[in-house]
């Protein structure tokens, strides 16, 4: 029996037509917010910064005051005193004079610019010497020029990391609303798996997706929720899908999804729900099978471990997305390939590269090879209709 396969940009398309957004919320405080996903737009409810702020050290001075001095001709300024650390000045600054001012420092009223410290000369005379001309706010951070009062700080959709929790803390938003994790159920099936923390048995292999898969979920901002290794018994898998989907918002199933005798993932999907596909034109992971059972996107992945690692990425991936709002997109970056990767299978092809001073080094592809995952920096695709990639050729990298 062969599979009738969809392109793989139908697969995404059938995916996301049948994921819906998961909208139950939460809200936490700033220091458990990393990695959880904004709920909605985060306003600024202030100017940031609050005042107008050097970012060097020097003096504060009226622009105008500098405007044609130089080394041979230096502009001289009065000196009124030194501004510090969270100190505000009541007085303003008056032409002809300068203060003092640390990188942070406050500027007073009055003053519109910066001149570094090294282009100032002190003669003890009570009098600053200019020797460089600045311009109106050079080395300064106006106010609200980071984040203005009713402005978006952090938008909707997007995993909240140590950036832009600086952001928050800057404005003093101690508590944000987040999207609930979105629970993602995985399920590992096959008489010859056991527990990767175990020693195999002759014909026996090590469970390598559940923990893989696992980890995936968590850097999509989602929640993992790991399953018993079910063996190749339909009535078995049958119970274990019935209780993922009653459990979770997205079920990941890994082997028995190809063809054969034993292959019962697609039969249990068929009996539950309605299957979408069965057979993407990809290599690897062309067994993939995505079906809904009551609403819940249920993928079946293949047991290989990288094809369904690559599977996750390119399928599973862009659905949890969806269903959690995020905004994150995949970092990719433009590389030249190191050698020939020949490529006529009538599928699109994935292939793990190295990184290696911009040039992508391809990295072994043999069935059952898997250290090429942990020593790959991204992956490329190859055209189902592409003989291949030719040396030097430029390639896009999407980077894990």
């Amino acid at each position: 029996m062969m599979l009738t396969v969809v392109k793989p940009e139908d697969a995404v398309s059938i995916i996301l037509s049948n994921v819906s957004a998961y909208d139950m919320t939460e809200t936490v405080d700033l220091y458990n917010a990393c990695g959880k996903i904004a709920a909605c737009d985060i306003i600024s409810g202030e100017q940031l910064p609050a005042f107008n702020r050097s970012i060097v050290d020097g003096l504060a001075v009226r622009a105008a005051d500098t405007y044609g001095c130089s080394e041979d001709t230096p502009a001289m300024l009065k000196y009124e005193g030194k501004i510090r650390m969270g100190q505000h000045v009541e007085q303003e600054l008056s032409h002809g004079c300068c203060m003092e001012i640390p990188t942070g420092g406050m500027l007073p009223s009055g003053a519109d610019a910066v001149v570094m410290i090294e282009h100032t000369e002190d003669l003890g005379d009570g009098f600053r010497y200019v020797q460089k001309p600045c311009a109106v706010f050079e080395n300064v951070v106006r106010r609200g020029e980071d984040c203005d009062a009713g402005g978006i700080a952090v938008p909707k959709g997007t995993v909240i990391g140590a950036k832009n929790i600086a952001v928050l803390a800057a404005l003093g938003i101690s508590r944000i609303e987040v999207s609930c994790p979105a629970k993602a159920g995985i399920i590992s099936t096959g008489d010859e798996l056991t527990d990767f923390s175990l020693t195999p048995h002759d014909g026996e292999i090590r469970d390598v997706n559940t923990v893989t898969l696992y980890s995936c979920v968590l850097e999509c901002g989602c929640e993992p929720v790991a399953y018993p290794i079910v063996p190749d018994n339909e009535e078995l898998l049958k119970n274990a899908v019935e209780k993922a989907v009653d459990e979770c918002c997205c079920v990941l199933i890994s082997g028995g999804s190809s063809v054969g005798e034993m292959d019962v993932v697609c039969r249990v999907l068929s009996s539950l729900g309605d299957v979408k596909f069965h057979g993407i034109a990809i290599k690897p992971g062309k067994p993939t099978v995505f079906a809904v059972i009551d609403g819940i996107p249920v993928f079946g992945l293949p047991g290989h471990p990288a094809a369904s690692f690559f599977a996750f990425h390119l399928f599973v991936k862009p659905a949890l997305r969806k269903i959690t709002g995020s905004r994150q997109r995949d970092i990719c970056v433009e590389a030249a390939v190191s050698q020939n990767i020949p490529s006529n299978h009538g599928r699109q092809e994935t292939v793990a590269v190295r990184l290696e001073n911009g040039v992508a080094v391809p990295l072994p592809a043999k069935s059952g090879v898997v250290s090429a995952l942990s020593a790959a920096d991204g992956y490329i695709t190859i055209g189902r209709d592409d003989e291949g990639i030719s040396k030097g050729e430029k390639v896009t990298v999407v980077l894990f």
